[in-house]
């Protein structure tokens, strides 16, 4: 079946992606797909975060699904930001360009996918929580260490990247793409379809700082969510 594609919610401009990904596509999706651009990421994280709930993370050659739980991070203001105590050699991807990877480790084990928004300097991001996996999964599933043929009921797929640390292992990530824009060098990718999923607002999740800040958005009707 082929989509529909109309404009996106802000009036930024997208660019058609010809050839992505090169893991084949089946299911809902066919190509070719609108891929935002660094624009829509040069604002602040938590206008960005609202915005990506419903586009498609797409990794080449690994396969993504469609965005339905993220969080933002913001530069000022905020204790549980990486960028609250200013920059340092860690997080110093943080404070990069917007449109870029900031990635890090968590406890040591799971690598953490966050989206650089804002402008260069100022340390503001967005963490990727959760997707609901569209198209080939059988990569996906390898990397997660769960059955290739792994049915594609809502409890099961569930399985393979709800939770930041699922989404980057899904993924395949390393610290390597840190700092990496997204696009061709780092094979990161976010894409438009045109979905607007009904969008929900909530406190963030796993931290001890600024618990109390609504500012982890969700697609409100999704199970694709922690």
């Amino acid at each position: 079946m082929r989509l529909n594609v109309r404009e996106p919610s802000s009036t930024l401009a997208t660019r058609p992606v010809p050839e992505l990904p090169a893991q084949p596509l089946a299911g809902p999706l066919e190509l070719p797909l609108a891929e935002l651009p660094v624009e829509f990421f040069v604002r602040p994280s938590d206008a960005v975060a609202r915005d990506l709930i419903g586009k498609i993370l797409w990794r080449t050659g690994i396969g993504g699904g469609r965005l339905t739980e993220v969080e933002a991070y913001l530069p000022k203001g905020d204790p549980a930001s990486h960028s609250f105590r200013g920059r340092t050699k860690r997080n110093a991807s943080m404070f990069g360009p917007a449109g870029h990877i900031y990635v890090y480790l968590s406890y040591g084990v799971h690598v953490l996918l966050n989206i650089v928004c804002d402008g260069e300097s100022i340390g503001s991001a967005v963490l990727i929580r959760s997707f609901e996996p569209l198209g080939e999964t059988s990569v996906l599933c390898q990397n997660r260490s769960l059955p290739v043929d792994l049915s594609r009921g809502h409890g099961t797929l569930k399985r393979v990247a709800c939770g930041p640390g699922r989404v980057g292992q899904a993924l395949g990530l390393h610290l390597g793409l840190d700092g990496l824009p997204l696009g061709p060098a780092s094979g990161v990718r976010i894409l438009d379809d045109g979905s607007r999923p009904a969008l929900a607002c909530g406190t963030r999740i796993g931290i001890s700082r600024g618990e109390n800040m609504p500012l982890r958005y969700f697609a409100a009707d999704s199970p694709y969510v922690t």
